[in-house]
């Protein structure tokens, strides 16, 4: 199982998104979609359960990175 932060799956959303556009044969479709929906419903889930990809959110979580970037 992959262990990816908010901004990691965010990036991760962005790049299925620009992937998509790339794609030609059917095949590519399928596994694209089915990917897409799995990291979808993970941010769905994080969004219910802590806040998570709501302005709250997202600034929680920056301030955690300042405050582990500042420590080390």
């Amino acid at each position: 199982m992959l262990e990816l932060d908010d901004m990691e799956l965010f990036q991760l959303q962005f790049c299925m998104q620009e992937t998509k556009k790339m794609m030609m044969h059917p095949s590519e479709h399928r596994r694209h979609a089915s990917i897409t929906e799995k990291v979808e419903a993970e941010m769905e889930r994080r969004k219910n359960a802590t806040g998570a990809y709501t302005p709250e959110g997202v600034l929680r979580d920056l301030q955690r990175q300042i405050d582990e970037l500042s420590q080390g």
